[in-house]
């Protein structure tokens, strides 16, 4: 990005941005997180939304006001991109996805969610145009929005466990081993083996796979997944 230059306060408020932890078990950012992406890059709205491949949409949020008529009208919404896509550049396949309904302008930044699903961040302005700049700003925070929508999807996490449970409970349900999961938290495998058994106490099960299925609710449907989560350790 040769020639973007930070002013003082858009370095604090990425630094903020990237000191925010995604939320355990969400791949929906909080508030907190779509209010600075709208700082930094101003917009009038940002949404942030999870929707299965072809299906229906599984988590939804945004700012100012809330979903607004995502929640009243999700059918305007086509399959989600992966990716950058800058709706004004691309008018074909925005009005088929009624992209810029109410918006000058509209960009959305997508990743995939698991194999079946992709979250996404969009921002929309009601009369003006994103600028060069803006799309640049965005592409440099293309890591951090990665981080917070790439988290799978597991809406019945007790409460009883703790921030560092959560994320190694999340780590086995992707089928990662102990040693993966220790090199991606910057911890010893003990210390994933006794969260792991604090987990399988609190959830009241004794393995890796019955408590993803506590966790789902349901078991998993993809077999390398299963695989995966049976044989790591």
């Amino acid at each position: 990005m040769p020639g973007l230059t930070l002013s003082e306060r858009d370095q604090h408020l990425l630094r903020t941005l990237m000191d925010c932890e995604p939320i355990p078990g969400s791949p929906i950012p909080e508030r907190r997180v779509l209010e600075l992406i709208g700082e930094l890059v101003p917009s009038d709205e940002v949404l942030a939304v999870l929707r299965e491949n072809g299906g229906p949409l599984l988590s939804y949020a945004g700012v100012p006001g809330g979903a607004g008529d995502f929640e009243d009208d999700p059918s305007r919404w086509c399959t989600l991109k992966v990716g950058t896509m800058h709706w004004s550049r691309h008018p074909r396949e925005a009005e088929a996805c009624r992209a810029l309904v109410g918006a000058a302008d509209s960009v959305a930044v997508g990743f995939r969610n698991g194999p079946n699903a992709v979250a996404q961040i969009g921002i929309f302005r009601a009369k003006h145009m994103y600028s060069p700049r803006d799309l640049a700003v965005l592409d440099l925070l293309g890591p951090v929005l990665q981080r917070h929508l790439r988290t799978e999807l597991t809406p019945r996490l007790p409460v009883s466990l703790t921030v560092a449970e959560r994320r190694v409970l999340n780590h086995v349900a992707a089928g990662r081993s102990n040693s993966q999961i220790a090199d991606r938290l910057f911890v010893a495998p003990s210390t994933v083996r006794k969260h792991l058994e604090n987990v399988y106490r609190k959830l009241g099960v004794n393995n890796r796979m019955a408590a993803v299925i506590a966790v789902r609710g349901a078991p998993l449907t993809n077999p390398e997944r299963v695989r995966q989560v049976e044989t790591a350790g």
